[in-house]
């Protein structure tokens, strides 16, 4: 698995945790729907060291942690993502390959 695209965009509040969600770019709104509860998210977490470069949040002060959660976005399981912990205030959606 590669990353294909990343997307930044603003949450609604600045001092909410940042969530990163993964999607793959080859499925379609109906495999999206069914596969959310069964997502790769240890191969997912493997890319988070490349997608911290990319994002420059590898600046060796502080190096942000990451933690799976099936209830990232609400409070269902509809939105699947990482949790992570000393950046705030964004909403990071991550195509994969």
């Amino acid at each position: 698995m590669e990353i294909s695209k990343v997307t930044v965009g603003e949450q609604h509040g600045r001092y909410v945790k940042t969530r990163i969600y993964f999607h793959p770019s080859s499925e379609t709104v109906m495999e999206n729907l069914m596969n959310r509860k069964s997502r790769p998210y240890n191969e997912y977490r493997k890319m988070l060291p490349k997608l911290f470069e990319q994002l420059g949040w590898n600046d060796g002060k502080i190096m942000p942690r990451a933690k799976w959660s099936q209830f990232a976005g609400c409070s269902c399981p509809c939105s699947p993502g990482f949790v992570v912990d000393n950046v705030y205030g964004r909403n990071i959606f991550v195509d994969v390959v």
